[in-house]
């Protein structure tokens, strides 16, 4: 999921029924229009549920076949999301696998990884990833409408049954109506040398706004990726 920061860069400005929510936007690389987003989530009393698609537009060749299919299950403990399950099918164009999760008191399990593969030097236990939340979830908690006071100003360690990763939020600036934040994507372990090496930390900023419901949206994020500069824009 977040191996590649066009995901990073998440979703702008949810439609809101309830507690459903539901967002397409685009994802453009230059004037070109290389990928598509859409995600579903519910919330119902302490619980979540999100799930999330990125299909690449075919028109710029970096993106033709990446695809992201990722669904998580967990409670919310205030501001924090709380996965019990995730599961991915993911093609980052450099990498394909299929990957599942569950959560035992905080601790990931791996139920199952593929392509099986051997060992390597760099490979991390998930026995060691205590409180790490999964990929569907750290992008549902940067994205999902909320009040201004949980916006910014955190950060969640991410496993994704071989990786681990960090994602941070700080607040830049705000005026009244909007809020710009400083985000960053790290590397920290699991990750094979080369891409250790390629680069360790993506900086990003999202801006939210003051939604009809009070609650604050994203609305925009850009994000720099191993292929450049990338915006996300929503559709309305």
């Amino acid at each position: 999921m977040i191996r590649l920061l066009v995901l990073l860069a998440v979703w702008p400005t949810m439609l809101m029924a309830g507690d459903d929510l539901t967002a397409r936007f685009d994802v453009r690389f230059g004037p070109l229009r290389v990928a598509e987003i859409v995600i579903a989530a519910t919330e119902t009393g302490d619980a979540y549920a999100a799930a999330g698609r990125v299909t690449g537009a075919g028109l710029a060749g970096a993106f033709r076949d990446i695809h992201f299919d990722m669904a998580a299950e967990g409670r919310r403990d205030g501001p924090h999301l709380v996965p019990l399950t995730y599961r991915e099918d993911v093609n980052t164009g450099r990498r394909a696998s299929r990957v599942a999760l569950r959560y035992v008191d905080g601790l990931p399990i791996v139920v199952s990884a593929l392509p099986v593969r051997a060992a390597r030097d760099w490979d991390i236990d998930p026995a060691e990833q205590p409180g790490t939340i999964d990929p569907m979830s750290a992008l549902y908690r940067l994205a999902r409408p909320r009040p201004l006071a949980e916006l910014c100003n955190w950060s969640v360690a991410v496993f994704d049954g071989r990786r681990r990763s960090s994602l941070s939020l700080e607040v830049a600036e705000a005026d009244g109506e909007s809020l710009l934040c400083e985000g960053r994507y790290a590397r920290i372990a699991g990750f094979p040398p080369e891409a250790m090496a390629e680069r360790g930390v993506f900086p990003f900023t999202a801006e939210y706004r003051r939604g009809p419901d009070g609650d604050w949206r994203l609305t925009r994020v850009v994000a720099q990726t191993l292929y450049g500069r990338v915006r996300i824009i929503g559709r309305f």
